[in-house]
């Protein structure tokens, strides 16, 4: 096993149980810089613990880097742990879950995303006691009916905000509801709507403004596949750790390997059943690696004779029901050569094969962004 691979500073060869996930931080930052040189600007989403990566880990390296241009989380808690890890990039927090935290948002330093007329007029209180406007960036619902202000009281909203001193507008902003599924080509697109409406916006609102107001509206999806989305910065997420729409198109590196390994090697006569419910019957003598990984650990029931691991280089099916703890992999193609210890890819790349998200994701039934923030906690993060 590599010495280079660590998990909090302990060797993964000094753990008992195999199983982990190994994160790929070079890849994730080379991943970034090129989405940079694409798209421009980048604010590196991290939220839901960098889509399961570490977002401590994550941040830092992007950090070090130096190739994106701030974070964005979802939730206070987020930005927090971000500041306790030393981060000092902007930090943008998007999502409406503020509870109390509007004066925390502001003394970590970080941004809010407001998309409710209510959370502006407490940041205007705020500024109203401090003496000093504060800066938000203004979310607005172009079509996703989901969060944001209304459209058509956006340019009114933030008019009043410059009137009243409080508040700085710094950016107005949206979200694209299909930019992963749309045709590009198409003028009636969902997304080209929503970019429409959101140009409209954003021109009106900067035309009245007296200091600089930027516009983001792309995620992954939009600032691989629209090019039009991409204004003064991008937010991407899944497409940091190699999947979505259009990663292969722009040469994104995976970053992410579920790995496990061989614990015992059992000899199924034929006719025997594995595993629970009996849902998957030998046909022939049968040679069958457990791994020591299951659906507590994130790797779902539903690939129960569905997907396929890698041993040695190898594809080797999924047998029997997956459960809590253990899965099974029949590796009667491969004869003697596996060997208790040997290595067991569930995602990532092994030799020449690789199981991608997108393929996890089509075997579970899943989309990809719940494959990569589905990897249970109990299973260990390493760092390459």
């Amino acid at each position: 096993m590599a010495a280079s691979r660590v998990i909090t500073g302990v060797p993964i060869g000094s753990r008992i149980r195999p199983t982990r996930v190994e994160v790929d931080l070079p890849a994730i930052c080379e991943n970034a810089a090129r989405l940079r040189r694409i798209a421009g600007p980048v604010y590196a989403v991290v939220k839901a613990d960098a889509y399961g990566h570490g977002a401590p880990r994550v941040a830092q390296a992007l950090e070090a880097a130096g190739d994106i241009d701030g974070l964005a989380v979802s939730l206070v808690e987020e930005a927090a742990e971000l500041r306790d890890a030393g981060i000092t990039l902007p930090i943008l927090v998007m999502g409406p879950s503020l509870g109390a935290a509007h004066a925390e948002i502001l003394g970590l330093g970080a941004t809010p995303l407001v998309s409710d007329p209510g959370d502006l007029e407490r940041f205007a209180e705020l500024g109203r006691a401090r003496g000093s406007p504060v800066s938000v960036h203004l979310k607005v619902d172009t079509g996703m009916s989901r969060l944001g202000v209304q459209l058509e009281r956006a340019t009114g909203i933030a008019r009043r905000a410059r009137d009243r001193g409080e508040l700085v507008v710094t950016a107005v902003a949206t979200h694209l509801a299909c930019a992963d599924v749309d045709d590009p080509s198409d003028p009636d697109s969902m997304t080209s709507v929503q970019l429409a409406r959101f140009r409209d916006v954003a021109e009106t609102v900067r035309a009245q403004a007296p200091e600089a107001v930027l516009a983001h509206a792309a995620n992954s999806s939009g600032a691989i596949r629209f090019p039009q989305s991409r204004w003064d910065l991008v937010r991407p997420g899944l497409a940091l750790y190699g999947g979505g729409q259009g990663a292969a198109s722009c040469d994104l590196r995976p970053t992410t390997r579920l790995v496990s390994e061989i614990s015992q090697i059992r000899d199924i006569p034929e006719g025997a059943f594995v595993s629970y419910n009996a849902l998957w019957r030998a046909k022939r003598p049968t040679r069958a690696a457990v791994l020591p990984i299951g659906y507590a650990d994130g790797y779902p029931r539903r690939l129960s004779s569905r997907a396929d691991v890698l041993i040695r280089g190898s594809r080797c099916p999924v047998v029997g029901a997956v459960s809590m703890d253990l899965a099974i992999a029949d590796i009667t193609e491969l004869g003697d050569a596996p060997r208790v210890g040997d290595e067991a890819v569930l995602l990532g790349e092994q030799g020449s094969e690789r199981i991608s998200i997108a393929e996890f994701a089509a075997c579970a039934g899943l989309i990809e962004h719940e494959v990569v923030c589905g990897v249970s906690k109990r299973v260990p993060r390493c760092y390459t």
